[in-house]
């Protein structure tokens, strides 16, 4: 694909005669176009990108050399090294006070969570127990209606358990009744249930 940019000074077709104008300069009219590009500078030159590419594009002479790293004297050099160092900590310093800011917001955060469960689970206990303590009370005014037909205990009626004999090995002998049991306790030894 080529493009092609049209001089303005290249001859128009006048739109009612059909005939192309004179020159430009002998014409009393002066384009809008012409006008602006009087105003803001030059002309562009009249190209097609097929032209360009033909031409070889000049060498550039002049090098321009970059200082040597080493030519910096010395004390700016270690200034340099101060400055990268010193930025190095600050980022450090400000990553860690970050990070540490963070932490105490979420800590503070769950610590407030943590506490209003430890409330709730304070509130429940306390209901709990005062309604355990209600349901207590409710039965023991039940228990006094004779109409309930419960009967006052009365120590006749309590009931002893022999207590489960203990495992022992298979070549311990087993005692056959509880009196040696019974001497072997009261010899000084306390029971360890005391």
């Amino acid at each position: 694909m080529t493009a092609a940019i049209r001089s303005p000074d290249s001859p128009r077709r006048s739109r009612s005669t059909g005939k192309a104008t004179t020159d430009a300069t002998k014409s009393k009219v002066t384009s809008i176009a012409r006008a602006r590009r009087a105003k803001t500078g030059p002309e562009l030159p009249n190209y097609s990108p097929a032209d360009e590419q033909a031409k070889p594009r000049p060498q550039a002479s002049v090098l321009k050399v970059m200082p040597d790293r080493q030519s910096h004297p010395m004390w700016l050099q270690s200034l340099l090294r101060v400055e990268r160092a010193s930025s190095a900590a600050l980022v450090l310093l400000l990553g860690g006070a970050l990070t540490l800011y963070g932490l105490t917001v979420y800590g503070e955060q769950r610590w407030s969570q943590e506490y209003q469960k430890l409330e709730t689970l304070r509130r429940g206990e306390q209901q709990l127990s005062a309604a355990s303590e209600v349901l207590k009370h409710q039965l023991a005014k039940e228990a006094e209606n004779p109409e309930t037909g419960l009967a006052a205990q009365k120590p006749g009626d309590t009931i002893f358990l022999r207590p489960a004999p203990e495992n022992r090995s298979p070549g311990a002998p087993t005692p056959n009744s509880e009196e040696p049991a019974l001497q072997k306790r009261s010899g000084g030894e306390t029971p360890l249930g005391y």
